[in-house]
């Protein structure tokens, strides 16, 4: 997800490139639930979210969304 977010464009993401880190997230959100990780749950949760409004064209993507991730990314791995 993270190599993803790096190489975004922000002006013009990749439709498919969107899918795949909010597929990403999706992934980890499922995964830190079914092993009981409650706050991985509840930080993947929101960027979810967030990314599922950007792929269906509600929100535009930002570099602050990018950075958000990104750091949500890191406090991921520390929770782990």
């Amino acid at each position: 997800m993270e190599s993803l977010l790096v190489a975004v464009d922000i002006d013009a993401p990749d439709p498919e490139d969107l899918n795949a880190i909010f597929r990403a997230a999706h992934s980890i959100k499922g995964s830190s639930g079914t092993f009981g990780f409650h706050d991985m749950t509840e930080v993947t949760h929101v960027m979810e979210t967030m990314l599922d409004k950007v792929r269906k064209n509600e929100m535009a993507l930002t570099s602050d969304m990018v950075d958000a991730c990104l750091s949500a990314g890191d406090v991921l791995r520390n929770l782990l």
